[in-house]
């Protein structure tokens, strides 16, 4: 069995890490950062199955006229893989691409894969769900737990030594918002939630890099002058993390919208426990102890999840997170994905 993961995610390490994952499983597995028909004739005998993540980033362009062409040769690419034989195979990481600019343009890309795709992964139920009502797919809809990251970054500093390279004393509770610091994710809400808290001894760290300037203006704005917020509006790389997971008592996850969240597998994975909207799979990522989920549709909502969480037992709740993603690991979770293959390809 030979399969090509189709994906332009790099600094994401999910796609590589399924990729060892599946290797040890005794798939031949490679990557591709592309989809043409020329690139399908080249894999042509040599590759089952087609599987792709992140569709919105293969056809993505500033103008329009330059995403519809890239779109076409996606498109092509695949009509050609089915005239070819080859399996097609769809992870949903997002419902809807985030930060639209061309709507009309992202249905159209979602709704051709959907069709054509011999299967679909989703990493919980909620996803499936979201499917059946935005594009009407209910057959071979298979539904795998995102694996954690796990060993995936350097982890060998202490909570004390984070805190002092950070600069955070150690009576200090802090939560942390951690990745690229994007609308949909709610920043400014969380800071606004953050400062209407009772004085005492917090802080709040914002640590990614900003994907729109202007939204980079707007949280600097927000920001500046308040000594209870550390905010470092840049990239964190592999082995900065974990001086932040570390270094924090919990992690926040104030979105507005999400379909998957890889930031919630990462805390769990450094054993952190979230806050997050009872929306999409965080419901089931806090149950048992794990985190504390709030209702998005109260205005209040945020900001009692973030006093709550002072009165959390971290240590325990962190526990219990990085129980759950031990428990979910690449290797556990990698036949699920040879199945799903071998399903699609009529093999036993």
């Amino acid at each position: 069995m030979c399969v090509m993961q189709v994906s332009k995610v790099r600094m994401n390490p999910y796609v590589g890490l399924l990729q060892q994952a599946l290797c040890e499983e005794g798939v031949v597995c490679s990557q591709a950062d592309g989809l043409s028909p020329a690139l399908v004739q080249s894999w042509r005998g040599q590759v089952d199955v087609l599987h792709l993540h992140w569709l919105e980033l293969l056809y993505t362009a500033p103008s329009l006229a330059r995403s519809l062409r890239l779109l076409a040769a996606v498109l092509a690419g695949l009509g050609w893989a089915k005239v070819c034989g080859l399996k097609i195979v769809y992870t949903v990481h997002n419902l809807n691409p985030h930060e639209q600019a061309f709507p009309a343009l992202d249905r159209l890309a979602s709704r051709a894969l959907l069709s054509w795709a011999d299967a679909v992964h989703v990493h919980d139920g909620e996803a499936r769900l979201g499917l059946e009502r935005l594009y009407g797919r209910r057959k071979k809809i298979y539904v795998v737990p995102h694996a954690s990251y796990v060993g995936a970054y350097p982890n060998s500093c202490t909570r004390l030594e984070a805190r002092q390279r950070l600069g955070l004393a150690e009576d200090e509770f802090v939560y942390l918002c951690l990745g690229q610091m994007r609308r949909y994710k709610g920043i400014e809400d969380l800071i606004t939630a953050f400062r209407g808290l009772p004085a005492g001894r917090s802080r709040l760290v914002l640590a990614g890099n900003v994907h729109d300037p202007t939204y980079g203006d707007e949280l600097a704005r927000l920001t500046r002058g308040d000594k209870t917020i550390m905010a470092w509006f840049q990239y964190v790389g592999d082995a900065e993390l974990q001086y932040f997971m570390n270094a924090c008592d919990i992690c926040v996850l104030p979105y507005r919208d999400v379909t998957t969240s890889g930031a919630a597998i990462l805390a769990f994975s450094f054993g952190r426990s979230i806050v997050a909207p009872a929306m999409a799979g965080f419901t089931e990522l806090v149950a048992e102890g794990r985190g504390i989920a709030y209702d998005p549709r109260s205005a209040h909502g945020l900001a009692q999840a973030l006093q709550q969480a002072r009165a959390l037992d971290v240590t325990d709740a962190g526990q219990r997170a990085l129980e759950w993603a031990q428990r979910h690991s690449w290797r556990t979770l990698a036949p699920e994905f040879v199945r799903i293959y071998a399903d699609v390809l009529g093999a036993r």
